[in-house]
């Protein structure tokens, strides 16, 4: 791929609640409690569209908590969704504040239309950048050993006030929003590991984002510099199997869209048709078309987001086959009549169906 190149720039970025007048937007920040390494890190995600709106997934040095003060702690290493562009995607390196490694790489499709498969492999000599598993940048040297404080995992969608970079806003597309299906992290383990480059990776734990989990994660309420939002709680939202960052107004918050806006339609070891009959008021079938024979989760969710049931089916054979649900909830009690929605997944990509239970 065609790789550009930024200008350099020194945004700092404070994590702390800043004591001043509210911003005018209102963002959405989610971080892991936990710090890590070396490791491959995945996201599955479709960004947020607009000019002057970041979307991210990145690693960062929360040295503030460890009890230091200044910007030469900083490390951080980038994946940054630039509303602007619908065919390149930044990459950046951030290592003691010392050295700003921005880099733009070319996309195939839109990020911000597509759900797309991304990775950061960072090791003691390299970092390297993938987008479904293909190698866009990679970075060793001096850079690369100079990175090696541990780093929490995090996720953010806001508003820079740097025009020359993400581009003039406009208010009037708010809200805006960027979805983010799941997060992997893997264990740098060379040459015993089972996943990643080489096969030196392990993974460690994967999170759905079918609920929030508090024992891995936290809402962001703070703001930074040249940052025209505030991070609310209220603007990270998990609903219909998807985490979703949100950036409002602030008399707007949280999400407003519709379900079926957070489809994914790029589907690799089976395909979906349509649920009948629809509506139900017994049993509905959706029937899929098995590429290969392996492991479907299935999660259903009511109208608020709330889940329901999940499972998993574990098809022999590839070919035509049919997913049942009976409208029983995971007590074995008859949900309520509503529409919900049925979330398919291979743990590579989803779809998700919407279905209207009548009694």
């Amino acid at each position: 791929m065609k790789k550009y190149y930024y200008l350099n720039r020194s945004i700092i970025f404070f994590f702390f609640t800043v004591a001043l007048l509210a911003k005018p937007y209102r963002g959405g920040e989610l971080r892991t409690l936990d710090s890590y390494r070396f490791g491959r890190y995945e996201v599955r995600m479709r960004s947020a569209e607009g000019s002057g709106v970041l979307s991210s997934f990145f690693t960062y040095r929360d040295f503030w908590s460890e009890g230091l003060n200044g910007s030469q702690h900083w490390n951080e290493i980038d994946w940054e969704w630039l509303g602007l562009y619908d065919d390149k995607i930044q990459t950046n390196l951030i290592i003691q504040n010392t050295w700003d490694l921005p880099e733009l790489v070319d996309t195939n499709s839109d990020p911000h239309q597509d759900f797309h498969n991304y990775a950061i492999e960072w090791t003691p000599d390299h970092v390297a950048f993938f987008i479904d598993d293909e190698l866009v940048r990679f970075v060793d040297n001096f850079y690369a050993d100079s990175l090696y404080h541990y780093q929490k995992i995090m996720m953010n969608i806001w508003q820079p006030t740097y025009v020359d970079w993400v581009g003039q806003f406009d208010s009037e597309i708010l809200p805006v929003y960027a979805f983010y299906d799941w997060v992997k992290y893997y264990a740098y383990v060379p040459g015993s590991g089972n996943a990643g480059t080489d096969n030196n990776y392990i993974l460690l734990w994967t999170d759905e984002f079918d609920y929030f989990d508090p024992m891995r994660w936290e809402r962001a309420t703070h703001t930074f510099d040249n940052n025209n939002v505030d991070f609310i709680e209220a603007n990270v939202v998990f609903n219909y199997g998807y985490m979703i960052l949100c950036m409002t107004t602030p008399g707007n918050t949280g999400y407003s869209g519709d379900p079926l806006h957070v489809e994914d339609n790029i589907i690799t070891s089976f395909s979906i048709g349509n649920a009948y009959p629809n509506p139900f008021n017994h049993n509905v079938t959706i029937p899929l078309s098995v590429n290969k024979a392996g492991l479907i989760y299935f999660t259903l969710y009511d109208i608020n987001g709330k889940v329901i049931k999940n499972g998993q089916n574990n098809f022999d054979i590839s070919g035509n086959v049919n997913f049942h649900w009976d409208g029983l909830a995971h007590d074995g009690r008859p949900v309520s009549a509503g529409p919900y929605f049925i979330k398919l997944s291979d743990n590579i990509s989803s779809q998700t169906k919407k279905i209207l239970y009548l009694k």
